[in-house]
């Protein structure tokens, strides 16, 4: 390593524990624990204080890096028996010392008590009760801290880090993910809490207001049905085995009990509908950033879009026409600003009739073959305006939008996605009533599909929450449930895009928990836009799509991780989080701003040269010992982590994100054996078998078993400079059998992001020294073998005998095997040969 510093480089320090977090030490380390530090400095000295009063250095180690310049270190403590064991760090660097005021803490599991407590809450309002507010008395406030899923903007939910001595007064949170702050709670306990609402009334927690029991979690029940018997759930799971998902499988199970939903099966929409695609399983494209948020599509625009694509001779099969091409009207339902749907056509500046644009469209992209549009579930932004034809025809009538539904959504002035004013006393919707709801949504939705479209996304769900009383609340039902109706007889099940849409129905209710489907899964945007002009947009992004999908996975919801571009904005980043999601992929690109790169990355070719998405099987989530790190802090640190697994191939991928606040410092970890089984899974690990990591974006590998070591073995740093990711794949090294002890680990398709996704099967067949990959898409198929003499290996592809490229991966003894697999070549080798199957063998020399 290089020992020399400049003089103006400053000083750079990170730890794992972090100032801050709670670790357990395992039993099987024995009676000591190993802390780390990173610092760009080999000449730091740094140091912990235990809370004996006793004083330790770090000392300078060894293990392999990837991508960095950093300096890891290492100190170890012995583990307590019993109690808690505080620790502080500092480092010196030219004599200056630099104290950090946090204290990281090591608990012994030894100490923890394991079991598990349930607690509910059943609030019933009585048929003319409207509203409830009831304190939850088994939750204190003083105990916990955490993950707290917040409704900070009119449609949207995120997660917050605070203690409950935090939790907002007014702002409604939806769920709670937490830990012990008191001593005397079991440390190892994590505590889910879940308010779940029904189709009779909804339910969201607060901390309690003027008036009521100080320092205490108040539910906030509100009737969304009038006459009759309204109950919501407030439940709680906490589990002590440290495992995060016990404890939130734990409370969505208690809520489905109550709700009687705990039989009811969830089901993809189906993959063939009335003759075409689900629209969602293809690559698609959005006009909304490409033509400009601010501009509405016309004929020009649209026409300009379209060839660009192509002449990209991109794939496109689903395209959705953006806001801006609506008729709609200006002024009519409250200040001048607001905009109200006026008819169901398309408008004046378009300069084309709605089915001359899907023809367009499908005409200039012949891949296409699904057209979608957008709108609001209230028809436009502002509703109906209030002289148009469709306000007689449909028996339209005002509703009032009150604040009091959602205090604390309180905005200045006019905002086109909020719609709130100050003087809300005078603003109103025009609506359909709730009997001609369905009516008005099958009307709109056949003009639609007359003019070839084929699905639509429904954007600003959530706003209807601000409907007044319970009357309002009814019409906000009334609405969802006609639309949804509508759409699934026009255009087919499970053909919208949900988006806007969080707010208790989705996130805590009888849509989100599958009753208003009958558990059919509905596609949900899982966060806010992905580029918005706001600070940490990109890793925020991240960030949330990963929180909210542990929650959104266990529901009746295909999330979805909105549209992206892929040659602005960080396009790599976004890209590699769309390869292990389960909802659509959408692309957002300008004319003629392509990166064909990127985009390749996410499709395969099949062998009948029919372009697919490339999705994991199994949807990304955050890596479970991970969850309480502080990845979005200042200075250097640990990224966003998180695993995707593939138990048919008994692999997983580690995806990480830099994710240092303002992007101003790279991120540095260190991977832990922990990681990869958790990844992998402890009970599907190959017995006698090392697994090889293959680090994708530094081209770079590591063999390594994990059942030879503890938990907390360090694997590798891995740093990762701002707006970068990478992709770790987790493979077995399969023995070929023999006396020179071959292995060979398939890495997939490494030209894929989702490298893994594209192997349908790997066995090894003995009796010829072999390891056969079958893949599903051609591209470029890569291996690793433990020996740097390729002159033994031979590669056939579908029987027949092809080339490969080798190349040796420095210090590992090993050798890089890469193979085009091509659809050509297949049809040409062995005729009886099903899929692209790819032999990589171990022969014996020719005498």
């Amino acid at each position: 390593m290089v020992s020399e510093i400049p003089v103006s480089m400053s000083t750079e320090v990170c730890f794992q524990p972090a100032p801050g977090q709670v670790v357990f030490a395992d039993p099987t380390t024995g009676s000591a624990f190993d802390i780390y530090a990173i610092s760009n400095r080999p000449n730091a000295h740094i140091h912990l204080l235990l809370s004996s009063g006793s004083k330790l250095d770090f000392n300078l180690i060894k293990i392999p890096s990837i991508g960095g310049s950093y300096y890891v270190f290492k100190a170890s403590v012995n583990v307590p028996e019993k109690e808690p064991l505080n620790i502080k760090y500092s480092y010196t660097v030219d004599g200056n010392t630099t104290i950090l005021d946090r204290v990281a803490t090591l608990i012994p599991r030894a100490a923890c008590q394991y079991g598990d407590e349930e607690f509910a809450t059943v609030v019933e309002l009585e048929p003319g009760q409207d509203r409830a507010d009831i304190a939850i008395p088994w939750v204190s406030i003083d105990d916990w801290q955490g993950w707290v899923w917040v409704r900070p903007r009119n449609t949207w939910i995120e997660p917050r880090w605070i203690t409950l001595k935090e939790l907002p007064v007014l702002l409604g949170s939806h769920f709670f993910l937490l830990k012990p702050v008191n001593l005397t709670i079991d440390p190892a306990s994590s505590f889910c809490i879940y308010p779940c609402s029904s189709a009779e009334a909804t339910v969201h927690l607060t901390s309690s207001r003027d008036g009521e029991t100080p320092n205490t979690v108040y539910a906030r029940v509100r009737r969304t049905k009038a006459d009759c018997t309204a109950k919501v759930y407030i439940v709680g799971k906490i589990t002590t085995r440290a495992d995060v998902f016990e404890s939130i499988d734990g409370a969505i199970g208690m809520a489905k009990k109550y709700l009687g939903t705990s039989n009811l099966v969830y089901e993809m929409p189906p993959a063939h509908d009335r003759g075409s695609l689900w629209p969602h399983n293809e690559l698609g494209f959005c006009t909304w950033s490409s033509i400009g948020e601010d501009i509405r599509p016309t004929s020009e625009n649209l026409d300009r879009l379209v060839r660009s694509l192509r002449e990209a001779d991109l794939p496109i099969g689903s395209f959705i026409i953006d806001d801006g091409w609506q008729d709609i009207r200006a002024g009519m339902n409250g200040i001048p600003e607001t905009k109200g749907l006026w008819s169901f056509d398309m408008w004046d500046g378009m300069n084309m009739a709605f089915s001359e644009a899907v023809d367009l469209i499908k005409g200039t992209i012949p891949t296409v073959e699904n057209v979608g549009v957008w709108m609001t579930l209230h028809g436009y932004w502002n509703s109906i305006a209030s002289k148009s034809p469709l306000v007689a025809k449909y028996k339209m009538r005002p509703y009032k939008l009150s604040r009091d539904c959602v205090p604390g959504l309180i905005y200045d002035g006019f905002q086109m996605q909020t719609c709130t004013q100050p003087d809300e006393k005078d603003y109103i919707w025009w609506l359909p009533p709730k009997e001609l709801a369905y009516q008005f949504w099958k009307d709109y939705f056949s003009v639609c599909a007359a003019a070839g479209i084929t699905f639509a996304k429904i954007d600003d769900q959530a706003y209807c929450s601000f409907l007044a009383g319970v009357e309002g609340a009814e019409e906000a039902f009334a609405l969802w449930d006609g639309m949804n109706k509508a759409a699934d007889e026009v255009f087919g099940e499970g053909r919208l895009i949900h988006c806007m849409a969080h707010y208790e129905r989705m996130f805590n209710g009888d849509i989100g928990m599958g009753l208003a489907t009958n558990g059919r899964r509905v596609v949900f945007r899982n966060t806010n836009d992905f580029g918005l002009p706001r600070p940490n947009v990109h890793r925020d992004h991240i960030h949330y799509n990963l929180m909210n999908c542990m929650i959104i996975s266990r529901m009746c919801l295909i999330p979805d991780a909105d549209m992206f571009m892929s040659a602005a904005q960080w396009p790599e980043y976004h890209a590699v989080l769309r390869a292990f999601f389960e909802g659509p992929l959408l692309l957002s690109d300008r004319a003629g701003e392509h990166d064909l790169e990127v985009i390749h990355k996410l499709l395969g070719r099949t062998r009948s040269g029919v372009y697919e998405v490339i999705r994991a099987p199994n949807i990304i989530r955050p890596i479970t010992s991970r969850i309480w790190e502080p990845t979005l802090n200042e200075g250097i640190g640990p990224s966003i982590k998180a695993v995707s697994s593939f138990p048919g191939l008994n692999s997983a991928s580690i995806i990480l994100w830099s994710s240092r606040d303002s992007a101003a410092h790279a991120s540095t970890d260190i991977l832990f054996t922990s990681d990869v089984i958790d990844a992998l899974g402890s009970q599907t690990l190959l017995p006698d078998t090392k697994y090889l990591l293959w680090f994708s974006n530094h081209e770079s590998a590591l063999y390594f078993n994990p059942q030879l070591s503890s938990s907390r073995t360090p694997i590798a740093e891995i740093t990762l400079p701002p707006e970068t990711h990478e992709v770790i794949s987790i493979v077995p090294s399969y023995a070929l059998g023999g006396a020179e002890g071959i292995e060979v680990a398939c890495l997939g398709l490494i030209d894929k992001y989702a490298s893994l996704a594209t192997i349908s099967e790997i066995h090894v067949l003995n009796a010829s020294n072999c390891l056969r990959t079958t893949a599903k898409f051609e591209g470029k198929l890569a291996f690793v073998v433990n020996a740097v003499d390729t002159e033994r290996i031979r590669v056939f592809f579908n029987g027949a005998s092809v080339s490969y490229q080798a190349e040796v991966l420095e210090g590992l003894g090993a050798t890089l095997l890469t193979v085009a697999v091509n659809s050509v070549v297949a049809e040409s080798a062995a005729a009886h040969a099903a899929g692209l199957t790819v032999d990589v063998r171990w022969v014996a020399l020719e005498s």
